[in-house]
């Protein structure tokens, strides 16, 4: 029943991908397991209960739902804590923005590169996504870093004015 109720919400374009987004950040806030939800997409995924594109989107929003075991330890811990926690939100919330403004792009390429692996094309053949969800993760990931490591000051800056210390504690 759950996989139906799925069903009905991969046909309405890119609002579906923005309703993947939510549904992969919701269950890995629950589950507060990015892994496990991760492994629960590429099962969806690889027996075709939900098409790539859905999956490459719950992927995407795995990364926001990520951040909520650090937010919610930060939240009775200093200063710090908390700001490291916010600036590991920031990173993924800009990551996911970027990659969906490219999302169509970015899916083809992680196609080119399930198909030059020998591995099939992930939108055609539903085995080929465990290989294509794994590499849309993995780009994902690393290129957010080559992007964002560049703007380090700016997340500082960006966490240090959302989180500001208590004049009685010392942040180092």
């Amino acid at each position: 029943e759950v996989l139906e109720f799925l069903k009905e919400w991969t046909s309405f374009g890119f609002f579906s991908v923005l309703i993947f987004v939510f549904i992969g950040t919701l269950l890995t806030m629950i589950l507060q397991s990015s892994s496990a939800t991760m492994a629960l997409t590429l099962v969806m995924s690889s027996y075709g209960w939900i098409p790539f594109e859905m999956a490459a989107a719950m992927v995407l929003g795995e990364n926001i739902g990520t951040t909520i075991t650090a937010n919610i330890a930060a939240a009775v811990a200093n200063v710090s804590a908390r700001r490291a926690a916010l600036a590991h939100t920031a990173f993924n919330l800009f990551g996911i923005v970027w990659v969906l403004i490219v999302f169509n792009p970015i899916l083809r390429l992680v196609a080119m590169l399930t198909v030059s692996i020998g591995a099939g094309d992930p939108f055609v053949d539903a085995s080929s996504t465990l290989y294509g969800i794994s590499f849309l993760h993995t780009l994902f990931n690393l290129t957010n870093t080559l992007i964002l490591v560049w703007f380090t000051p700016q997340i500082v800056k960006f966490v240090t004015y959302m989180i500001k210390a208590p004049k009685t504690e010392e942040v180092f």
